[in-house]
């Protein structure tokens, strides 16, 4: 018994040499004909061959032994014309020797034919039930060419029976003659089918080369390449049959292995199926150890501290010291490539190549979207907004194009309130001093007023001289600057390689600027040092006219000559060294402005990168909505209302807490830039507009500054998305929803759209029956063929509808967890069958209701 189900190419109407001679196909003799059929076979990767000559076993039994004898599975058969003169093929098992097969064809009228073009005498739902007594298969052949079952015409009743369960067509579904097109799909009321048809390619194989066709085999879906298997198959079409033409080559991430040393899995080894893996057990087999033991070694943390601390607790318990854990991963992030982690208990997980190579990748680098969840964990994501968020959003990504606009957008935005913070401080600095100014010019006044002035002209005329030193210290640059390099890759693409050298030219240019900017600044200083020390050393020349100044005043009320002097000097230094702060003045305000200026400009580019962002995620939410969800869940998004940010900055201001804000947390399309204007405008206006009191109102305009205000406007304040699940045709948001239906919400969303493996434990955990067996069943279906899921679950409604290619039986032995002997397989496994009805919850009836809707 295979592990795990795999599609199996399967050419359904192969002909043997005789007919490729009759059709004027002649190759040298019968062993190159049945040669050239085998290596087209291998070299196709056909696995299964129907062999259906018209009306004829015999002509085929060499070509049957050939092949059989080279490991490819043979289902004997021929092609018949029924009283309406349809064509169809029927199949047998390999078991079934020519003289039994001929005993079926002549109880069938066909005895005596020549060329294979006679016509029975029997009706083809007569066939049918001599077929189905015989235990083989049929399907209508080329049903819209010559003969076939829809071109003939009037045969709606064989159509419609239940007896005709397959039918060939020449080529994909949608390449379908146009007249037959609402037939094919289910949708012409002449024609409609309880149970949709099965559709298969099988076109006549008349000579080797027609199996390079696409439309010459079909992918079957089976445990095992046998005929109970292939019969099986066809009962569930919708799973296991696909055309070429469909095949998607999805090249999704999977968990190729995982192997357990030490611990209570001892020893378990298994290779996973890339698409549904269910893990069924009793209670206390291991199901859900497996399923944490996986998520240690991807280092995946649970939801929520308690479900940490649980976590951490089973690992220690059920792996322990010298355990270890080995997954082996196909990556879709790294292009389909093989990786092995390992992880050794206590320590961190080692990522290295299939040839054993150690390799710097994290996790995720190689699964950076895998999800696991444990039992009730889902109901953590329903009850926190950022989570759900993710959850959802990560069904409509956005266009890099749009995401690196808006990136460039906010980013200048923020480096525009970064200047204007910067000028404000420089502006705060400078009006700080240029305020003393009045008052240390009616100092002076004082002075000159009093005549001192006159006694002291060199003290005044070296103290201007100092000051005006200093105020031209105040101009010199303290560092130098800095202009990052540019950094590029080397390109083998000519235009690449030219934008290269020109970058090369650019950081060659700067790095002279700075290099001369540099030696500019160097120079500059050392003039301004050197002429400061030759002043220093002119000024002891007039150490003797201080002298007389000293003795030529008297002292002020309580202050010394010395003091004035002192005092007169002091205040026409910082005068002068405050002259150029005028004029600096002037410069910021006009800085200043301009950065205002631009601002509005930045703030309008940056809403409209969000308006562009806005509309591209409402196409795809109505194409996720109308397309994937069908009516069970529908998601809406309140575009940047998440205002937690705003919220928390608003409760820093003391006074201020979360109740006294309800009428801003309430606010319906709150908008950061518009709340920041509104601050400016004033207490009534921000008191009115969001429901404040006065006193609140006040707090908050005295609270924040201009940098508070454009730090809000810079928030990139997250979205709030909604889920709605339809409840009896109406449509609730997950608020309002009980636990078991906020699950059913949340599981919809986690089981579509990622590359990466999902991993769930228990996900009938506070779901109901009807909702495993109808919804999320069929979401698997859809999307097992692009994406890996693994389940630990002890309902059967899961592996038994969901038609899983993989069941992992597990027990406990001697006090330990493993896999039941014949444990691996599918449901078309008798054992594996056996497994579900005796272990799961449901099992028997889970199999009832498939065979009442699927007719297995």
């Amino acid at each position: 018994m295979s592990d795990k189900a795999s599609y199996y190419k399967c050419a359904l109407q192969v002909n043997s040499c005789s007919y490729a001679k009759f059709r004027g196909h002649t190759p040298t003799d019968e062993k190159e004909y049945n040669q050239m059929i085998l290596d087209k076979c291998i070299s196709n990767n056909i696995s299964i061959v129907g062999l259906a000559d018209h009306g004829s076993v015999d002509t085929s039994e060499s070509l049957r032994k050939f092949l059989t004898d080279n490991r490819i599975v043979v289902f004997p058969g021929f092609e018949i014309s029924t009283a309406e003169k349809i064509h169809i093929v029927c199949l047998f098992s390999p078991d079934l020797k020519s003289p039994e097969l001929n005993r079926i064809l002549g109880s069938l009228g066909l005895t005596m034919i020549e060329k294979g073009t006679e016509v029975s005498e029997k009706s083809c739902l007569e066939i049918a039930l001599q077929i189905e007594k015989s235990n083989g298969f049929w399907y209508a052949a080329h049903i819209t060419g010559d003969n076939g079952i829809l071109k003939l015409g009037k045969n709606q009743h064989i159509w419609t029976n239940e007896k005709l369960i397959a039918a060939q067509i020449p080529d994909s579904r949608d390449n379908i003659d146009p007249n037959y097109a609402n037939i094919i799909k289910n949708k012409d009321p002449q024609y409609k089918r309880k149970k949709e048809m099965a559709y298969i390619n099988a076109s006549d194989v008349e000579k080797a080369d027609d199996l390079d066709a696409d439309n010459t085999s079909v992918l079957i879906k089976m445990s095992e390449p046998n005929f109970e298997n292939f019969k099986m198959s066809f009962k569930d079409a919708e799973s296991r049959i696909r055309l070429n033409s469909e095949k998607e080559n999805n090249y999704q991430s999977s968990i190729e292995s995982v192997t357990i040393t030490g611990g209570y899995l001892n020893g378990f080894n298994a290779t996973l199926s890339e698409n549904l893996a269910t893990i069924i057990g009793g209670r206390g087999t291991g199901k859900s150890t497996l399923i944490n033991i996986i998520r240690y070694a991807l280092d995946k943390q649970p939801i929520g501290k308690e479900s940490v601390n649980e976590f951490q607790g089973m690992i220690g318990t059920n792996l322990g010291s010298s355990s270890k854990v080995e997954l082996v991963i196909i990556s879709n992030e790294q292009h389909g490539q093989k990786f092995k982690i390992t992880r050794r208990y206590n320590q961190e997980p080692v990522i290295t190549n299939m040839d054993g190579e150690a390799l710097s990748f994290k996790i995720e680098d190689i699964l950076p979207s895998i999800e696991i969840y444990g039992q009730n964990e889902i109901m953590e994501i329903a009850r926190d907004k950022s989570k759900i968020r993710e959850v959802a959003e990560r069904l409509f990504p956005l266009e890099k194009d749009i995401e690196t606009k808006l990136g460039v957008a906010h980013k200048a935005l923020v480096e525009n309130g970064n200047s204007l913070s910067e000028l404000e401080s420089q502006d705060m600095q400078n009006t700080s001093r240029l305020d003393e100014l009045p008052a240390l010019r009616t100092r002076l006044q004082f002075y000159e007023s009093a005549g001192i002035d006159k006694n002291l002209a060199v003290v005044k005329r070296l103290s201007t001289e100092e000051g005006q030193f200093d105020a031209i210290k105040q101009l010199l640059p303290i560092k130098g600057i800095s202009i990052p390099e540019i950094i590029a890759e080397d390109y083998e693409n000519e235009e690449l390689k030219a934008i290269k050298r020109d970058i090369d030219i650019y950081n060659t240019e700067v790095k002279k600027i700075i290099e001369q900017y540099t030696l500019c600044l160097k120079k500059l200083s050392k003039s301004f040092s050197e002429h400061r020390k030759a002043w220093e050393e002119k000024k002891v020349e007039y150490d003797k006219q201080l002298k007389e100044s000293l003795t030529a005043i008297e002292g002020i009320q309580d202050k010394s000559s010395q003091e004035i002097i002192n005092d007169y000097s002091k205040l026409i230094k910082t005068v002068e060294a405050s002259k150029p702060l005028e004029k600096r003045q002037e410069s910021l305000k006009k800085k200043k402005n301009e950065a205002e200026e631009k601002r509005r400009t930045l703030i309008e580019n940056y809403k409209k990168c969000c308006d562009d962002r806005e509309i591209m995620l409402k196409k795809n939410l109505r194409r996720i909505n109308n397309k994937k969800l069908r009516n069970i869940v529908r998601l809406s998004i309140q575009f940047h209302q998440n205002i937690t940010p705003v919220i928390e900055k608003l409760c820093n201001i003391q006074g201020i807490g979360v109740k006294t804000i309800s009428g801003i947390s309430d606010y319906h399309d709150f908008d950061s830039f518009t709340f920041a204007s509104d601050v400016r405008e004033g207490t009534e206006h921000l008191k009115s507009k969001y429901a404040l009191s006065t006193n609140i109102a006040g707090k908050i305009i005295n609270g924040l500054s201009m940098k508070d205000l454009r730090e809000i406007e810079e928030m990139e304040l997250e979205d709030i998305v909604l889920i709605e699940l339809n409840v009896s045709g109406k449509y609730k948001l997950l608020k309002d929803l009980s636990k078991g239906q906020q699950c059913t919400a949340i599981l919809n969303l986690l089981l579509l759209d990622n590359k990466d493996p999902l991993i769930i434990d228990q996900p009938e955990d506070n779901l109901d029956n009807s909702f495993i067996a109808e919804n999320l069943v069929k979401t698997l279906r859809e999307n097992k063929i692009k994406r890996q899921y693994i389940l630990a679950t002890h309902n059967a409604n899961i592996p038994v509808f969901g038609d899983a290619e993989q069941i992992i039986t597990m027990e406990e032995e001697n006090g330990a967890g493993r896999i039941a002997d014949n444990g691996l397989g599918s449901i078309d496994a008798p054992i594996v069958k056996a497994n579900v009805i005796n272990i799961l919850e449901g099992g028997k009836d889970a199999f009832q209701m498939r065979e009442a809707k699927y007719g297995i």
